[in-house]
Parts: structure tokens; C-alpha cells; sequence
């Protein structure tokens, strides 16, 4: 029932009429579809944006926050955290097949097998936009993109002389963020800008704990009128402690309480980016970028008899050249890039066994370094082929280089055993299509097809397999995918409407069997084939002082062939809703004061055991009081009804990691 009353609902709004709000959406400009600025009308992809104003000012901590009610996109954990995941990719794929960029730097790291992409590693007070692009980019932003890219765009400001922001916030658990971001006009061709966040506080079960330091600053210099410079620096430090799942019996007593497993740790990352513009002519565009990461993350970690060592660093280096040559009948996007990707995995185990002669200490002790470097070229060609069709037809070529180099060790009674080693070199090759047409029907209408042929090629640890104890190279084969997609912008009276219909299937999409518990033996495998498919709606309208936003999504993801994958063949991929239902609303009471409500619906899912997990509903609202002075005030209540639901669930495991309920926020902030 409640099912239907959110798909009405949506039906609703979008026969409802407002103002102007879809004109303004069509001639939106976005940069991921292309990497040069465009019209949402023109792109040939769906492609969600999320504004400054739908993230100012409503108590969000974490970039995972925002996303949450960002249409057809979920969160899936994978045993480390929280992943965003795009078209049912689930908990397997999400970090592997959905690609995040921050400014067009990507920052998904190389060790997929135990990591996590640092989405919340900077302040959600210094983004200006968020893009996502549902399902596919291949061409432009290469290998994992079958789910999807977000790009994460931080603020720049330039205004005159002096701009910015000081903020204050308090949230439940006595959580307080306190910062300001600003930009400083020196001259007429030079501008800084910088931004410092802290937050600490606890978390939602007894012993969690968090607290982080995000600084950054960049430099924006106008050689002339066709020349820029872009310099941008960052440094997020945070110490956490973290608790893991719980027995069903557990969560019964207490949902809040520590679990059998805790984790004390810290993380280190830093960023550099330099990017070169250049007109070179009226009718050619460059951008060069280079940048420079470096993400670590060590951790203790006590669970019963078992005490776990661990350090994590993952390294890159990248070089993109991009250009753009507009001609008379459209333009030609190409360019090359280079990554130099190393990742370094350090852990030591201590653990105790009682045997017939008493207790006895062991352990194991695991170094992996890895290495991947990457060449890509790639172009793209929209065309004009009459005044109302356009077309599109895109390649990309990468090139591919691993360097595998793992050593473990048992140990048991102070002695090692003879080492288990592999260390090797491979190399890979694979290839990216596009085409498409976008059809212009009317002045604000337009409706596009495409079909796209894309890939992942797999990380360093997935061409390795540890078969009773002893580490192989294995034959796993990249993924290809085959994506069809139709789509339709429109104003639907004066409603925004945008409305996208998509199927993918998948070969050889890769999977890790663990024959003996996690870490002790595995081996990879190609699954031959997987299908996503599915539908995306979304709406928007404004109503004088009332603006409504309402979505739909429906994802079918099916394993659909493949013997000896288990019992998941012909089954749904786990931890992947089927429905995702979101509305918003503001209403302006004055010019100052306003109201904000977002509802999230998500359906049930199914587990690594095809058990059903039951699906939830959350209720955000919230207040926002800002003075023409620059003095705000912002208050709100998350999960108003405290909907009780679990960030992760096995049942067939007996493991829940349960979610916060309701929640709190008030804050304090001065723009100037």
C-alpha cells in the first residue's frame, strides 16, 4: 500500500503546473556529461544534478548524507562502510562499477577487495554541486562506470574582494562541526580560496566515536582573457572508533550496544591538483590537469581472542589532456589520460586456540603491495545531423599494466612458516563505444536513445587466488556490459519532467568466492552473464513559495546465467531495492524564512542467502532562518518517526549493523 500511495503521488505532481522551474532545469549547464560546460537539454544521458540550496542548510555531516536523497542512488555496505551504489550494482559491484570524481579527479582507490571510496573525506559546506550521471560513461571517464559517475564540485568563490561563510552546528550525539570557507579577490586576475571544517562527536551505538580536521585552499589566477591556472590543495585527517554488527538477539536487547568486534583507527589523506585552460583558438578548447593523491588508513582491531594490525595506503598519480573543437555542425571532444595507481596493504593477526595441550598463540602476517598504470585515449563526436537530430559516436582505447607483489606468513608459537609469495606483471587491453541520437520535438522537449559498450578491468587482488593457502594467478577476464537507454526531458504543463528507461547486461562480471571465511582461501571468477534493468522518473515544480521535487526508480538486477556461482544463479543480486520513491518539498514563508521535507522510500531487498530484507521509510524536515545581514539559523529533525532499519543485514549470518533513529540539528552561520 504504502507502495502505491508514493508511485500516486508521484503521478500527481507531475500533472501539477508552477512556474518556470523546468525551463530553468533544461538550460541547466553541467560539465560531467562531456567535461566541457553544456545544456542538460542537450545531453544524451541522464544526468541528476544537485544544487548548492539543496545542501545548504539542511544539517548535513557527511557527503553519504546528501546522496542519500539524491534520486535512483543508494548505499550498500560492504563489510568496510557505506558505498554509493547506481542501478542495482550491489554490495559485490558498487565500489567497482560506480565511478566518484571530485572537481574530475577520480578518487576510487585500487584495493577494491578491502577498501572504500573516501566520498566523506571534505566538508559538504564547500560543494557547490553534485553531478550524477545514471549508468554509463565509459567513453569519457573509462573503466567502472556500468552504475554510474558522480562529481563532486567544490565551491570557487568570486565574488568582489571578500566572500564566505562562518558556521557552527550540533547534532545528536553530541556531534558539533565547526568551520568557514572563503574567497579572497586579491586582484583582478588573481583569487584565493580556502575552508577548514572540524567536527567530533559520537555515534549512534555505545563507543562510537569520530573526529576530523578538513582543510583546503586553491588559487585561481587569469593569465589573460583565454589562459587560467587552477591550483586546489586538501588535507583530511580523522580518528575514529567503530563497533560491528550484531546478533538478532543483540538488537533485541539493545540496538545501540558494542558488538563482538572493535575497531580503533585513523585516517590520512591528502590531495594536490593543478589544471591548465587554454582557448588556443575561437573554435579549440584544452584543459591539462595533473594531481597527485594519497589515502591511508591504519586500524587496531579486537574481536574475542583475535587482534588485527592493519595499514592501508593507496597512492595516485594522473595526467588528463582534454580537448574540445567546436565546428559548424558540432563538436569533437578527445583527449588522453594517464594513471599511476600503487596500493600497499600491511596486516598483522595474533589470535589464540585452545587445543587438548592448553591455549596456544598464532597468527599471520600479510604484505601486499600492488601497481597499476593506465593509458587511455578516447574521443567523441556530437553532430548536428539537421537542425532537430543530433548524434554521437565515441571510442576509447585503454591500456592497462599490473604489478602484483603478496607475501603472508603463518606464525604459530613465535616461528614463521616458509612464505607464500607471488609476485608477477600482466597486462591488459580493452575498448569503449558510444552512439546515440537526441531528437529536439520542441522548444523544451526533447527525446534520446544510446547504446553503450563499456568495461571494468579487474584490480591487482582480483587476478590473484589463494587455494589452500597458497596464492595463483588466475584467468579472470575483464567485464564488458551493453547498455540500451532511452530517455525523455520535457515540461509536462510547466513541470519539469525527465524520464529514462535503461537495460544492461553484463559478461564476465567478477566475482570473489571465499571457500573458508573471509581471508582464508578464494578464488575469482567470471560470472558469465548479469542483467540490470529498469526505469528512472523524476519531477519538478514550483508552486510561487512552494518548490516539489518527487522521483521513481525501479531496478530489476538479476544474476541470469552461470553454473557453479552458488545458489545467487537466477536469483537477485543481494542488497539491491527493487523501489526507491523520493519527494521534497520548500515552502518561502517570507524571504528570509523557509521549511524544508524530504522522504526516502526504499523497498526490501534480498541478502547474500535470499533472505528478504525488509524495506524502510525515513522522514527528514527542517527550518532555515537567513538574514539579509548574512546571520542564519537551521534546525531540523531527521528520521522524524524513528523508523528503525539496519545499514546492513544477513540474516542467513545473524549479523545487523543497526541505523540511528531519530535524530537532531541546530546550527548557526554568518555569510559575508
Amino acid at each position: 500500500m504504502k507502495k502505491k500511495l508514493m508511485a500516486l503521488s508521484f503521478i500527481v505532481c507531475c500533472a501539477a503546473y508552477g512556474e518556470t522551474i523546468g525551463e530553468v532545469r533544461l538550460k541547466e549547464t553541467v560539465i560531467t556529461g562531456t567535461g566541457f560546460e553544456a545544456n542538460q537539454s542537450s545531453q544524451i544521458k541522464n544526468i541528476t544534478v544537485i544544487k548548492k540550496k539543496d545542501i545548504e542548510n539542511k544539517g548535513y555531516n557527511s557527503v553519504e548524507e546528501v546522496l542519500k536523497n539524491a534520486p535512483g542512488l543508494s548505499f550498500v555496505h560492504n563489510g568496510f562502510g557505506m558505498v554509493a551504489d547506481i542501478r542495482g550494482q550491489g554490495r559485490e559491484e558498487a565500489t567497482k562499477r560506480v565511478k566518484v570524481l571530485v572537481d574530475g579527479v577520480p578518487v576510487n582507490i585500487l584495493d577494491l577487495s578491502h577498501g572504500l571510496v573516501p566520498i566523506n573525506t571534505m566538508s559538504v559546506d564547500n560543494i557547490e554541486k553534485i553531478e550524477i550521471i545514471n549508468g554509463g560513461g565509459a567513453v569519457l571517464y573509462g573503466s567502472g562506470t556500468a552504475g554510474g559517475v558522480i562529481n563532486i564540485i567544490t565551491k570557487n568563490n568570486q565574488k568582489d574582494k571578500v566572500d564566505g561563510k562562518v558556521y557552527y552546528q550540533n547534532s545528536s550525539f553530541d556531534t558539533n562541526k565547526v568551520g568557514f570557507n572563503t574567497g579572497l579577490k586579491l586582484t583582478d586576475n588573481l583569487q584565493v580560496d580556502l575552508a577548514y571544517e572540524h567536527q567530533n562527536g559520537d555515534g549512534y551505538r555505545d563507543r562510537d566515536e569520530k573526529k576530523s580536521n578538513d582543510f583546503r585552499g586553491g588559487l585561481t589566477y587569469n593569465i589573460n582573457e583565454n589562459q587560467t591556472l587552477k591550483f586546489k590543495a586538501s588535507k583530511f585527517k580523522q580518528d575514529y572508533f567503530e563497533v560491528n554488527s550484531l546478533t538478532a538477539e543483540e538488537v533485541k536487547v539493545d540496538r545501540r550496544q558494542v558488538g563482538q568486534k572493535l575497531t580503533d583507527g585513523k585516517v590520512d589523506r591528502e590531495e594536490y591538483s593543478l589544471a591548465y585552460d587554454i582557448k588556443a583558438t575561437e573554435n579549440l578548447k584544452f584543459t591539462l590537469l595533473g594531481y597527485k593523491q594519497k589515502t591511508e588508513r591504519e586500524y587496531d582491531q579486537v574481536q574475542k581472542t583475535t587482534i588485527t594490525d592493519g595499514l592501508f595506503k593507496d597512492e595516485k598519480k594522473g595526467l588528463n589532456l582534454r580537448g574540445n573543437y567546436n565546428y559548424s555542425l558540432g563538436h569533437l571532444i578527445f583527449g588522453y589520460e594517464y594513471l599511476n595507481a600503487d596500493a600497499t596493504r600491511n596486516a598483522i593477526n595474533n589470535y589464540t586456540i585452545t587445543t587438548p595441550r592448553g591455549v596456544m598463540k598464532m597468527g599471520s602476517e600479510t604484505f601486499i603491495n600492488l601497481g597499476k598504470n593506465t593509458h587511455s585515449l578516447f574521443v567523441l563526436n556530437r553532430h548536428l545531423l539537421t537542425n532537430k537530430l543530433e548524434s554521437t559516436l565515441g571510442y576509447r582505447y585503454e591500456h592497462s599494466e599490473y604489478d602484483i607483489d603478496r607475501k603472508a606468513f603463518s606464525v604459530m608459537s613465535g616461528r614463521k612458516s616458509p612464505a607464500r609469495v607471488i609476485n608477477s606483471d600482466k597486462t591488459a587491453k580493452n575498448h569503449a563505444y558510444e552512439i546515440g541520437l537526441n531528437y529536439k520535438y520542441s522548444d523544451t522537449g526533447n527525446v534520446y536513445a544510446k547504446y553503450e559498450r563499456g568495461f571494468r578491468s579487474p584490480s591487482p587482488t582480483e587476478l590473484v587466488d589463494k587455494i589452500a593457502g597458497i596464492y595463483t594467478l588466475n584467468n579472470v577476464n575483464p567485464e564488458t556490459y551493453d547498455t540500451v537507454e532511452v530517455g525523455l526531458k520535457d515540461m509536462l504543463g510547466k513541470s519539469y519532467v525527465s524520464a529514462t528507461a535503461f537495460f544492461t547486461k553484463t559478461e564476465n562480471e567478477i566475482y570473489t568466492k571465499f571457500t573458508a571465511g573471509h581471508g582464508s582461501n578464494w578464488n575469482v571468477v567470471n560470472i558469465p552473464e548479469t542483467q540490470r534493468k529498469g526505469f528512472e522518473l523524476f519531477a519538478e515544480q514550483y508552486f510561487n513559495k512552494f518548490r516539489i521535487n518527487e522521483s521513481l526508480t525501479y531496478v530489476d538486477a538479476q544474476i541470469t546465467k552461470g553454473k557453479d556461482v552458488g545458489k545467487y544463479k537466477g536469483k537477485e543480486i543481494p542488497y539491491v531495492s527493487k523501489v526507491k520513491v523520493t519527494l521534497g518539498a520548500t515552502y518561502d514563508f517570507t524571504t528570509e524564512l523557509s521549511a524544508n521535507a524530504n522522504v526516502n522510500y526504499f523497498s526490501s531487498a534480498r541478502d547474500t542467502g535470499n533472505n528478504k530484507i525488509k524495506g524502510y521509510t525515513t522522514v527528514d524536515i527542517g527550518a532555515n532562518y537567513q538574514h539579509e545581514n548574512g546571520l542564519g539559523v537551521q534546525a531540523g529533525i531527521k528520521n522524524l518517526f524513528g523508523e528503525k532499519y539496519y545499514n546492513y543485514a544477513n540474516i542467513a549470518e545473524n549479523a545487523y549493523a543497526p541505523a540511528p533513529e531519530r535524530t537532531y540539528y541546530i546550527g548557526a552561520s554568518y555569510k559575508f
